[in-house]
């Protein structure tokens, strides 16, 4: 049998060429093409999609990072933390695959350089800019290289307020600014390179972005304010936990059901399945409901808030009837949000502090 099939290979690759041969070809003259211009193009076109990643990036970390301050009070006590408000990159910081481009736009270096401040943080205030070049923290060097990160965060006190006086780089001058550390949400957050899925999701430490996602929230800065604050508001509300343990709980249901028909495992894949899928709705609408305090904080106008669902569901018109799924439909949400700006604003009228009015349990 091994033999039969060994001759049946061997006359195959003997007609295959053949056949190919025969098959219908192309019949333009095509003009001469060099790979080694291909290659130039490629590097043209990497730097082009790094410039617009930084070109919506820049801009989003300024508007999340004094969201990250103006709303700390909404978040617990454990989850608060002092900063600064500078965003840093070096050389060895950004992703791989435009980390050259990204250097060569931003002109970065083995230094620490600020790539934003946001516009109303301790380190703006103070009056530092994109672009200045970390030299020294009360007198002590900021080394530069693949730690230069760590050797900045090991000065700068996360638990206590401080005051700092920093010395930069700027346009060739040394410049020395006295900032005061201020309290904020503990979340940091990420843009991604994901330039075609429209997603955002909170793991509890972070908040992720994909490109496609920010790119789209920038063409309307209350928008991208209400995405960043709804998944600040999962991570703030410890969703992601509640989750997790949801999970377990259904996993052990499962596995007791399963031991008594005899499927185990089986039983208790599907019990944590539907225990972390449990209230997926109501959480979304409790991050819904926070967000819309955390834009009241964060000084923006609700009024300009209440369209942004019906915008998404132009771009994502599924969402219109969703039902049966994790999130609430963007109708529902429109509504919601509705009756949510209304509460904010009896509150404001009536001189009450922007708390939300529910407690978790």
């Amino acid at each position: 049998m091994m033999k039969i099939w060994s001759q049946i290979k061997l006359v195959i690759f003997a007609v295959m060429p053949l056949a190919l041969i025969s098959c219908a070809q192309p019949q333009s003259q095509l003009p001469e093409y060099s790979q080694s211009l291909t290659e130039k193009e490629q590097s043209i076109q990497n730097q082009l999609f790094a410039d617009s990643y930084l070109n919506t990036y820049i801009p989003f970390s300024n508007l999340g990072t004094d969201i990250l301050f103006k709303a700390s009070e909404l978040c617990e006590q454990e989850d608060r933390i002092f900063g600064l408000g500078l965003i840093l990159a070096n050389e060895h910081s950004a992703f791989e695959k435009i980390r050259e481009e990204v250097n060569n736009s931003l002109d970065l270096g083995p230094k620490l350089k600020i790539v934003s401040t946001g516009k109303d943080t301790p380190a703006a205030r103070a009056g530092m800019l994109a672009g200045d070049t970390i030299l020294e923290i009360n007198g002590n060097q900021v080394n530069g290289g693949k730690d230069a990160y760590q050797n900045y965060a090991k000065q700068i006190s996360n638990e206590f307020q401080e005051k700092y006086t920093i010395k930069v780089l700027r346009n060739g001058e040394f410049k020395n600014f006295d900032v005061k550390s201020e309290e904020r949400c503990r979340f940091n957050f990420v843009v991604d390179l994901d330039n075609n899925t429209f997603n955002a999701f909170a793991n509890g430490e972070i908040m992720v972005f994909s490109l496609r996602m920010a790119k789209w929230l920038m063409t309307d800065e209350t928008g991208a304010a209400i995405v960043f604050a709804h998944e600040l508001g999962h991570n703030a509300n410890k969703h992601v936990q509640d989750k997790m343990d949801n999970a377990a709980a259904g996993a052990l249901l499962g596995l007791l059901f399963g031991v008594y028909v005899g499927l185990p495992q089986d039983m208790m894949e599907v019990g944590m399945d539907i225990g972390a899928s449990a209230y997926s709705v109501e959480y979304e609408n409790e991050a819904d409901y926070l967000s819309m305090y955390i834009l009241a904080l964060s000084g923006y106008d609700l009024d300009k808030a209440v369209e942004f669902w019906r915008r998404f569901a132009i771009e994502v018109p599924n969402s219109i009837y969703s039902t049966g799924g994790s999130h609430p439909s963007t109708s529902e949400r429109f509504l919601r949000m509705e009756a949510t700006i209304k509460e904010i604003k009896n509150k404001i009228e009536m001189n009450q502090p922007l708390t939300p009015s529910y407690k978790k349990s």
